[in-house]
């Protein structure tokens, strides 16, 4: 799977310290990621700005370090943080940390759009450690301000890109399970990554745990990722092995990696979750060519579709995918309902051919056998990984006037 002709994708790691950015395009082998130092290979761009003090313009990585560092203009760092927080900052005047943010990212974007500019990106995708219940709206108020449309923004965790970096690789290296080991500082953090064999597509998940901090001394460092290792390989076929962050730089590895490279491919290196998220916002384009399909907890389950017939031919309007993000579903339908004041929900796993079925009644709507009624179906993100479905009479104009009833329903509570 590669881009097409017209699309671009954007990968934009967005970290509280670093940020990464790269794209993707027709006519690359792989992502490309981005430096502000050009023909360098520094990708992790301080998520900072810097505002000079001779002639008030702002800039960003290695500059703006350079900057602060003799005092010749204003620094602010940890942005996404601060903008979240919706922190104020204090350099010359007084600033919104959103403000900055907005600043920063679009230096950053800069970096990687096509030559048509915001309009020609197919998907930027968003890749955050974590995603909670307040990630997706602040994010998307970020992007949109950016210049960029709902539908070109897509919104993950390092732990969906992981897996979208690992099923572009070649089959060997994740004909089994798949696991990386990630050190910023802060401790290791192992991710194990699983495919089902037995379903099409085949189902794929991304375990998490939390191992523990390494000693500061290289030889019991050594000795203390090793028995990290050899407790989480304990009964595991493990095809790669992936070492990010800076955690893992330096000469301190000997018996760990032995260990690492025993029977099984290891890769270190820093940009795996940017180049991940092209390949995700590709798989979200191309996803009927996918043979994988991701799931975490805030993925849909199930395909959702309604059974609806144009001129004689019945078919299953998809209202949701499985696969896709919880958090970002969005859809505005019309239909002309005739026979019973009912509409009809098919509910299918991937790769099953068995599907629920879920009739939901249309309470105080009267439709008579010659008559119809327009309705508009909204369906939105609903509480607890539920599916909102809102349904309003519209009527037919003045032939028919809308009776002005709503409903509201919510659906696949089973994803909870």
């Amino acid at each position: 799977m590669k881009p097409g002709r017209e699309e671009w994708y954007i990968g934009i790691e967005a970290g509280k310290r670093f940020t990464q950015i790269s794209c993707y395009h027709v006519g690359q082998a792989e992502p490309e990621t981005k430096s502000t130092l050009a023909g360098s290979e520094l990708y992790q761009i301080p998520t900072a700005v810097c505002k000079r003090k001779q002639n008030g313009k702002w800039c960003i990585g290695e500059e703006a370090k350079k900057l602060a560092e003799r005092e010749e203009g204003y620094y602010a760092n940890e942005l996404l943080s601060l903008a979240f927080s919706k922190k104020t900052i204090f350099l010359d005047v007084a600033y919104p940390a959103q403000e900055l943010y907005l600043i920063f990212l679009r230096k950053v974007l800069r970096l990687a759009l096509p030559p048509q500019g915001v309009e020609a990106v197919t998907k930027c995708i968003f890749t955050l450690d974590r995603i909670t219940e307040e990630t997706p709206a602040f994010v998307r108020e970020m992007a949109m301000k950016l210049g960029l449309k709902e539908q070109q923004i897509q919104i993950q965790d390092h732990r969906e890109s992981f897996y979208a970096y690992v099923v572009f690789q070649e089959l060997t290296l994740w004909k089994h399970q798949v696991m990386l080991f990630e050190e910023e500082g802060n401790g290791v953090i192992c991710r194990l990554l699983s495919c089902d064999p037995k379903t099409r597509p085949k189902v794929a998940k991304v375990a998490e745990a939390f191992l523990g901090k390494l000693p500061e001394d290289k030889e019991e460092r050594d000795r203390a990722f090793q028995e990290m290792l050899t407790q989480v390989l304990a009964g595991r076929v493990v095809s790669s092995i992936y070492l990010i962050g800076d955690g893992f730089e330096g000469d301190w590895m000997e018996d760990s990696l032995k260990l690492v490279c025993r029977g099984r491919r290891a890769f270190q290196g820093k940009n795996l979750y940017t180049k991940g998220a092209c390949y995700a916002g590709l798989l979200q384009v191309h996803q009927e060519e996918a043979e994988t399909v991701y799931f975490c907890e805030y993925k849909v389950k199930e395909h959702v579709s309604l059974k609806v017939s144009r001129q004689d031919e019945t078919f299953f309007y998809p209202l949701a995918e499985a696969g896709c993000n919880h958090h970002q579903i969005g859809k505005e339908i019309r239909i002309l309902l005739e026979g019973e004041p009912a509409l009809e929900l098919w509910f299918q796993m991937p790769g099953s051919k068995e599907a629920r079925i879920e009739s939901l009644e249309l309470s105080g709507l009267l439709v008579s056998e010659w008559e119809r009624s327009r309705l508009k179906i909204s369906v939105s993100p609903g509480q607890a990984g539920c599916i909102l479905l809102h349904v309003k009479d519209l009527g037919l104009g003045d032939l028919k006037p809308g009776t002005g009833l709503e409903w509201e329903y919510e659906i696949g509570k089973e994803q909870s």
